[in-house]
């Protein structure tokens, strides 16, 4: 289990778009970068990248001007979450709180699946408990009627092998 969780977290922390960032990229390709993981304040739904409109032009050139101009993607992040708060993210950070939307979706997942085979597992065992039990049953609960009718048909079971062993 351990192991496993250390193999999310990597994955987690690879995947990040911090971890993406080339040594020596330049202010287009930081502004690229960046509006793709940016969700445009003019066009619900839509990466800051995918926008058509004039103002998500002017949102990507001011982001290339501060790459420009030397600010680290963080601080451009931390400028934009402050003009337009933190829902301006589309993708979760890979620090603190945001860990959590990164790692849950995998917790959950092996949770449930833990979950179901448990399920599975028990509903198996009282499956073949309630079988035995009914056989049980099924042995304890002759009739008296039953029992005088078996023991008919054993003593004339018995009386024809006799028959039959005679004549042999």
């Amino acid at each position: 289990m351990t192991r496993l969780l250390a193999a999310l977290l990597l994955v987690g922390v690879l995947a990040s778009p911090a971890a993406a960032a080339p040594l020596g990229a330049g202010p287009e390709d930081v502004a690229n970068r960046m509006s793709g993981e940016i969700m445009s304040p003019f066009c619900p739904g839509v990466t800051l990248h995918e926008c058509p409109s004039q103002e998500a032009t002017d949102l990507r050139d001011r982001i290339e001007g501060w790459a420009a101009a030397g600010w680290s993607e963080e601080r451009i992040m931390n400028e934009l979450v402050a003009q337009y708060g933190d829902g301006i993210r589309a993708v979760p950070p890979s620090d603190g709180g945001g860990i959590v939307a990164w790692l849950l979706p995998g917790v959950v997942a092996v949770g449930g699946a833990l979950f179901a085979g448990t399920l599975a597992r028990r509903w198996t065992r009282q499956r073949e408990r309630d079988r035995a039990g009914e056989d049980l049953e099924a042995r304890r609960s002759i009739t008296p009627e039953q029992r005088r009718r078996l023991a008919g048909e054993l003593a004339a079971l018995e009386a024809r092998s006799a028959g039959q062993g005679r004549r042999l």
